[in-house]
């Protein structure tokens, strides 16, 4: 019989020509002649519920066969209806043996262990990235759901997930990230933290570099961390560098990037070896929230006619309607957050965008303040000035791209920015005094970027920039000048690790030369004068200024390129400058990646979370923040948080 048209090799496999492997067992079984008996009688001896399980498949889809034959019409007993039907048995009785394992008979046996447990750790990751309460698994309906979709699939119990699924996730995490960072030769940090609506307080820690080996962006959350300390600089310094030395990584941290709160920043200076670099967008939303009182009255008005919108349905159905009768895309009107500066520049552009139909709906609903030519002109011109701030704000927070190498471009932008919007005629004069405090923060707040050596580094050794990133050629040779001297420091090092091991073997060279005669041609030593003399000339920082300028010669990428490929391909030419790359672009320019531990997308997390306890056992692993495929960190479920500091 054709083995692939038997049934009874569904549950076997040939392991030659005389004999099989059951797929329950693993046991090996005769089968000569192409008999299949052997195989049957092991099958009810050994596994008698999926022999069972066959017998009645085999069993119902041979009286199910029968039924559907008693249903063919026999009006015209004829020779030719008899001949018909005939075949028809033959056929169907046939299939009986040619039909695969039932379902129940599938179903019916116990899941494999492996497969039950990457159902378990699925199970362990969707619970800790999407912050899902341990108690779902007894939850009856979900019990249901999952049973229908796998009857052979046990839920753990809570106990299960919390004390052995979850904490073998955080460990297999912990091992994945430190085998990661295996791979970084320097790191720098972030740092944010926060108070809950329970009144606890987290710091989380992120690091941040580039993979020596792949030449690729990485960040890891290392952890959120319940923090029962005072927060002064002193305990947040020693929680920071214990931490940092319990992931072994004490000495690859350089750099610290954490907003302006005068603990944090204590605390990072306190390490001689850690230099701090203030969140740009903390700098960013201290210059957009100081301009929003010089507008604090049309701020007022549109706000209130907002909520009004939110709190009515009625009126928020005149709004979608009155938009559909004008041939206007449905929009909803946006309500903003006192602590964040773009939500109020949403909330104005949504009002522009949606200005007829607005306009039309407050007349006819009669009972609010109506917005005005002028109240919508300052909304306006607000909206064009801070549309840039948003636009710098999206660029330097992003987590996939370098970022540390724009920021004096894009401050530079952003002053050349207020100063045109300054000298605009006609302006409003709130407008105006809104444009000149703004002006004067931003010059305090932005002042001395290019003196920065690590923003000013990262922008000369970024192929996208170079020289062009640089507002004047005082800074550019400034800059140049402190890049040529940490080049050369790095030959000098190179030179002299070189020289070490020359040392030992010339040593070696010379005990086997002593017993050899050494002699020395006349005609070789002017030859041997003028090399030791070029030899000579060349330093470590002539060799510097040579890469150098050479790099520098290589024409600009285009500006929305990855440099870190760039620098992938160019490395071994450029390859003392390269390590000077590690150091600077793996820095992001903001502490943003770090608060967004407890947002999604930007937002505060829902109030669901603030019912999660910072018990140890609620301890996960978090979900990458790429879109790749692994865990990027290990952290608490976190509950909804606050800045802290």
């Amino acid at each position: 019989m054709d083995k692939k048209k038997c049934e009874t090799w569904n549950n076997f496999e040939v392991v030659d020509g005389e004999k099989a492997k059951c797929n329950f067992c693993s046991n090996t079984i005769s089968y000569k002649g192409g008999s299949t008996a052997n195989l049957m009688r092991h099958l009810k001896r050994k596994h008698i519920v999926q022999y069972e399980a066959r017998k009645k498949r085999s069993i119902e889809i041979l009286e199910k066969n029968i039924d559907e034959l008693d249903n063919v019409s026999v009006s015209e007993p004829s020779h030719s209806n008899l001949t018909t039907i005939t075949p028809i048995i033959k056929n169907k009785t046939a299939s009986v043996t040619k039909t695969q394992v039932s379902i129940d008979a599938y179903t019916s046996r116990p899941m494999p262990i492996s497969k039950s447990k990457k159902i378990d750790e699925q199970l362990g990751i969707m619970m800790a990235k999407e912050y899902q309460p341990f108690s779902l698994v007894e939850n009856k309906e979900f019990k249901k759901f999952v049973s229908l979709l796998n009857p052979s699939y046990s839920l753990p119990s809570r106990k299960t997930i919390t004390y052995n699924i979850l904490l073998q996730l955080l460990e297999n995490t912990r091992e994945k990230v430190k085998r990661s960072l295996d791979n970084a030769s320097y790191i720098a940090m972030s740092t944010d933290g926060w108070t809950s609506v329970n009144n606890e307080s987290y710091v989380a820690v992120t690091v941040h570099f580039i993979d020596t080996e792949l030449c690729v962006l990485k960040s890891h959350l290392l952890g959120c961390y319940y923090f029962e300390l005072s927060h002064t600089a002193i305990n947040l310094s020693t929680f920071l560098n214990n931490y940092f030395e319990e992931w072994s990584i004490v000495n690859k941290v350089k750099i610290a990037i954490s907003d302006n709160a005068s603990n944090i920043t204590a605390a990072i200076s306190s390490n001689k070896n850690w230099k701090h670099i203030p969140c740009l967008a903390h700098s960013i939303n201290l210059i957009a929230q100081c301009g929003l009182e010089e507008i604090k009255q049309i701020h007022k008005k549109v706000k209130k006619i907002v909520e009004h919108f939110k709190r009515s349905s009625q009126a928020a159905a005149k709004l979608k309607n009155t938009q559909i009768q004008m041939n206007y895309p449905v929009l909803k009107l946006k309500q903003d957050v006192i602590t964040r500066w773009n939500s109020t520049y949403n909330m104005f552009n949504r009002c522009l965008e949606t200005k007829d139909p607005l306009v039309s709906t407050l007349a006819m609903i009669g009972n609010t303040e109506m917005l005005t030519a002028s109240d919508f002109n300052l909304m306006d011109y607000y909206c064009k000035l801070f549309k840039p701030f948003k636009e710098v704000t999206i660029e330097l927070s992003s987590e996939k791209g370098v970022s540390i190498s724009k920021v004096i471009v894009l401050t530079n932008a952003l002053l050349s920015h207020i100063k045109t919007m300054r000298t605009e005629k006609n302006l409003p004069l709130d407008i105006y005094s809104m444009i000149l405090k703004m002006e004067n923060k931003a010059e305090n707040r932005f002042a001395g970027m290019e003196d920065n050596s690590t923003f000013a580094e990262a922008t000369l050794i970024d192929p996208r920039f170079k020289k062009k990133g640089f507002s004047s050629e005082t800074y550019y040779t400034r800059t140049y000048q402190n890049v040529v001297r940490k080049i050369s420091s790095i030959i000098k090092r190179k030179r002299q690790s070189i020289n070490q091991e020359e040392n030992i073997v010339t040593d070696n060279e010379q005990i086997t030369m002593s017993t050899e005669k050494k002699e020395t041609f006349e005609i070789w030593k002017e030859f041997d004068s003028q090399v030791k003399e070029v030899t000579t000339v060349r330093t470590d920082t002539s060799d510097a200024i040579v890469e150098l300028d050479k790099f520098l010669n290589e024409p600009l990428i285009p500006r929305k390129s990855d440099p870190l490929v760039w620098w992938k391909e160019m490395k071994r030419i450029y390859l003392n400058i390269y390590h000077l790359m590690l150091q600077r672009l793996g820095v992001p320019s903001t502490s943003v990646p770090c608060e967004r531990t407890f947002s999604k997308a930007g937002y505060t997390q829902t109030d669901r979370l603030s019912i999660l306890s910072c018990d140890p056992d609620h301890m996960a692993a978090a979900g990458d923040k790429s879109c790749d495929t692994y865990y990027n960190g290990v952290m608490y479920n976190p509950p909804l948080l606050t800045p802290l500091y």
